[in-house]
C-alpha cells in the first residue's frame, strides 16, 4: 500500500523540503511541503521523550504501519510509569558496572508539548501528523508568532476515541496571517497511555491566501475539495482516508484561480476568520476522556455465545496475562468484568515508578489497596508520597509481600515506613533500598531491619548502616544469597568491610553475589569460605599491611575455592601471572571488569581471552596496558573486549 503524495516519492530525499509547487508564472503562490527540521530538547524531562526526539525528524519510516516502534518519536502527558510487571533481577540491569544504581530524575515535569522547527516560515494550511501507536492524544496545535514570540492556537479539540490503526491526522485549522516555522503539539493522556509519532508534515504557502468566496473560510473549501476525493465521517480529520491525503490541496494548486485569491493586506483577515459553530460531531468522538480508564463504552455488552460465555475460573486465568492498562479497560465493560477485575490474584506484582506527586500517589494507591490483598512484589522508583499512606497501604497490603524495591524522592522521615516493612513484611525475600540519606530515616537508621529474617536479597545503596546492624541481620538470614552494598559502612573498624566479609563467611555461606568495597586480603580470605559465589564485585581493595602479595594469596584463594564465579568486578589492584591463570581456569567466567588494574605481565592479559570460553564481555577502565596490545586483542576478540577510559602511564 502506497502513501499518496501530491509530487514525486523520489522528492522525499530532499529534505528539508518534500516539494515547492508553484500555481503559475503570473502572481505565483508557493506550495511548501516539509517535514522537521529540529526540536527543542529543554521542553521536556520526561526521559523517554528525550532519547526518542531525533526520530521526530524527517520523513516517516514506519507509517502507514502501526506499532509501538523503538524508532519513533514517545510522547507522554505524564513521566511516571504504573504496571503489573515482576522486578528485574539486578544481572538485567542496565550500567551494572561499575555502578549498579539506576538513577531517576527527581525533578520531573509533566510535560505534555512538542516544539518542532521546519525549515522556512510558510502560511500554514495543513499539519499532518503520522500516528503510528495509540492515536488520538493531540488536543492542541499552536504557531509562534516570531515578531513577539507569542503562541497562536490554530487548533484544538478532545481526544478522541480512534480504532488501533495509525493515522494520518490533519485537522481542520484557523487561518493564520503570519508565515512561521515553529509549531507546538499539545497532547492530553492518561496516567498509562503514550503516543508514538512517526513524522510532522507542514504544508503552507509563500503568500497569504483566501477563498474566492468571502462567505468561505480556507478549511471549508478545504472540507469541499476533500469530499470530492475522499468521503468519509471523520470531520476532524482532514486525510482519514490516508491513500488519498492532500488530493484537496493538489486541486487547489492545479486550480488556483477559481478558487482563491492572494491577500493584498492583513487588515483583510479579519473577515476571514474560521466559524466551527456549525460543525456537529457525535458525542462518541466529541467525548472528554480525562482519564484512559473511561475509554470503553459502557453500553457494549460482549454478546452470550462470544467471551462471555466463558466461566469466571477460564476469563480469570485469560486477565492473569493482562497487562495493567488493559484491566483498567477492561474493568469497563459490564458489571460482570468489573467485578471480576478487582480480583487481588490479578495484582499480585506492582511496579510504580517517577511518581513525584503526593496526591497523585496516594490517588493510586487508593485504588490498588482493594485489589492488592495478595500483593507479594512491589516495586517503588522514585516516588514522592506521605509516609502515613504508605504504611497504611501495607497495613492492608503488605502482609504478603517478598520483593520490595524502595526508591523515594520525598524529603520526609521515613523512619516509620522502615519500622513497618520490619513489622509486617516477615516474608520479605528481597529488600532494595535506595535515596534514603540519613536526613530521611533519622538517628536509628535500619537498625529496624533486624527483625527481618527470610531475607535471601539485600541491595542499599544509601545512606550508611552501622557494621553491627548489618551483622545482626546477617546472622539472621542464613539463606542471603545476594548482598549489594554501596553504602558507608560506618564502624571504629579501621576496615569494616572486612568484618562484613567474615560474618558472610560464618553465616551465609550459600551466597551467591556480593558488592563489597574497602575490603583486605584478610576478607577476602573470609569469602573464599562462600563457594557457591557467582558474583563478584570487590571496589577498593586495601592492602592492610602495604603487601601486594596479601592481597595476591587471598585472591588466589577465592579463585580457586568459587569455581561458579561467572561475573567478576575487581579494582585497584595489582594482578600477578598466577591469578590471571586461575582468571582463565573460571570456566564459567561470562563478564570480567578490571578498572585501574596493574599487571606484571601485561601480555598474559591474553589467555583470558584464549581460555574462558563463556566470555561475553571482557571490558578495561583506566588501564596501564601498551595501546597495542590493546589493538591486537579488539582484533582478535572484537565481541568480546572492551576498552573504557584509557592508558594510564605509570
Amino acid at each position: 500500500m502506497t502513501f499518496h503524495y501530491p509530487f514525486e516519492s523520489e522528492s522525499l530525499s530532499q529534505y528539508p523540503y518534500i516539494d515547492r509547487v508553484s500555481t503559475g508564472e503570473k502572481n505565483p503562490v508557493d506550495f511548501i511541503y516539509q517535514f522537521v527540521n529540529s526540536y527543542r530538547y529543554d521542553c521536556t524531562n520526561n526521559l523517554a521523550t528525550l532519547c526518542t526526539l531525533r526520530y521526530i525528524k524527517g520523513g516517516p519510516t514506519k507509517f502507514p504501519k502501526y506499532g509501538d516502534f523503538s524508532e519513533t518519536l514517545i510522547m507522554r502527558t505524564y513521566d511516571f510509569d504504573i504496571s503489573l510487571l515482576s522486578l528485574l533481577p539486578s544481572h538485567t540491569l542496565p550500567n551494572r558496572w561499575p555502578n549498579r544504581r539506576i538513577w531517576h530524575k527527581k525533578d520531573i515535569k509533566h510535560i505534555n508539548h512538542l516544539e518542532i522547527e521546519f525549515h522556512e516560515a510558510v502560511y500554514p494550511i495543513r499539519v499532518s501528523i503520522y500516528e503510528v501507536y495509540n492515536p488520538g492524544n493531540v488536543i492542541k496545535i499552536w504557531v509562534q508568532d516570531s515578531s513577539n514570540n507569542r503562541w497562536i492556537l490554530l487548533w484544538d479539540g478532545l481526544p478522541q476515541i480512534v480504532p488501533p490503526i495509525s493515522r494520518l491526522f490533519s485537522p481542520p485549522l484557523q487561518l493564520c496571517n503570519f508565515k512561521t516555522n515553529k509549531l507546538k503539539l499539545e497532547f492530553k493522556h492518561s496516567i498509562l497511555d503514550y503516543t508514538k509519532l512517526d513524522a510532522v508534515m507542514l504544508i503552507g504557502t509563500s503568500k497569504l491566501i483566501l477563498p474566492r468566496n468571502p462567505e468561505e473560510s480556507l478549511t471549508d473549501l478545504l472540507k469541499r475539495l476533500n469530499y470530492m476525493y475522499s468521503r468519509h465521517e471523520d470531520v476532524h480529520n482532514l486525510t482519514a482516508n490516508y491513500e488519498n491525503a492532500h488530493l484537496d490541496i493538489d486541486h487547489l494548486q492545479k486550480n488556483f484561480p477559481e478558487h482563491c485569491v492572494i491577500c493584498k493586506s492583513d487588515v483583510e483577515n479579519s473577515f476571514y476568520k474560521n466559524n466551527f459553530g456549525n460543525e456537529k460531531t457525535s458525542a462518541l468522538l466529541r467525548k472528554v476522556i480525562p482519564d484512559y480508564m473511561n475509554r470503553i463504552d459502557e453500553s457494549k455488552e460482549l454478546s452470550p455465545d462470544s467471551f462471555s460465555a466463558f466461566s469466571d475460573e477460564v476469563i480469570l486465568e485469560i486477565l492473569k496475562h493482562l497487562d495493567l492498562k488493559t484491566l483498567c479497560l477492561m474493568n469497563q465493560v459490564n458489571k460482570r468484568f468489573n467485578n471480576l477485575t478487582r480480583d487481588p490474584l490479578l495484582y499480585t506484582r506492582l511496579d510504580m515508578r517517577n511518581i513525584c506527586c503526593p496526591t497523585y500517589f496516594y490517588n493510586i494507591l487508593c485504588y490498588f489497596t482493594p485489589r492488592c490483598k495478595y500483593l507479594r512484589q512491589l516495586d517503588l522508583a522514585s516516588c514522592n508520597f506521605s509516609s502515613s499512606h504508605f504504611v497504611q497501604f501495607l497495613e492492608n497490603c503488605g502482609r504478603h509481600l517478598t520483593h520490595l524495591r524502595f526508591t523515594c524522592i520525598s524529603l520526609e522521615s521515613h523512619n516509620d515506613v522502615l519500622l513497618k516493612i520490619s513489622e509486617i513484611c516477615k516474608n520479605l525475600k528481597e529488600l532494595e533500598l535506595d535515596e534514603l540519606d540519613e536526613f530521611t530515616i533519622g538517628d536509628k537508621g535500619l537498625s529496624c531491619l533486624e527483625n527481618l529474617e527470610s531475607l535471601e536479597k539485600l541491595a542499599l545503596y544509601s545512606p550508611e548502616i552501622k557494621v553491627q546492624c548489618l551483622c545482626k541481620i546477617l546472622q539472621k538470614n542464613k539463606r542471603m544469597r545476594e548482598l549489594i552494598l554501596e553504602c558507608h559502612l560506618r564502624s571504629k573498624e579501621r576496615f569494616p568491610g572486612d568484618t562484613v566479609a567474615i560474618e558472610l563467611g560464618n553465616s551465609c555461606r550459600d551466597l551467591q553475589e556480593i558488592s563489597l568495597y574497602g575490603i583486605t586480603s584478610k576478607g577476602i580470605n573470609a569469602l573464599a569460605d562462600c563457594k557457591n559465589l557467582r558474583i563478584v564485585e570487590l571496589g577498593q581493595l586495601m592492602e592492610s599491611k602495604g603487601l601486594i602479595f596479601d592481597l595476591d594469596d587471598s585472591l588466589s584463594r577465592l579463585l580457586s575455592s568459587c569455581q561458579l564465579l561467572e561475573e567478576i568486578y575487581l579494582c585497584s589492584i595489582v594482578l600477578t601471572d598466577r591469578n590471571l591463570k586461575l582468571l582463565a581456569e573460571c570456566k564459567n567466567l561470562k563478564n570480567l571488569h578490571l578498572q585501574d588494574v596493574k599487571f606484571v605481565t601485561p601480555d598474559n592479559v591474553s589467555i583470558i581471552l584464549e581460555q574462558c570460553p563463556k566470555l561475553e564481555c571482557f571490558q578495561l577502565s583506566d588501564h596501564y596496558i601498551s595501546p597495542y596490545l590493546i589493538s591486537q586483542w579488539k582484533k582478535s576478540h572484537p565481541h568480546v573486549f572492551y576498552e573504557k577510559g584509557g592508558y594510564l602511564d605509570y
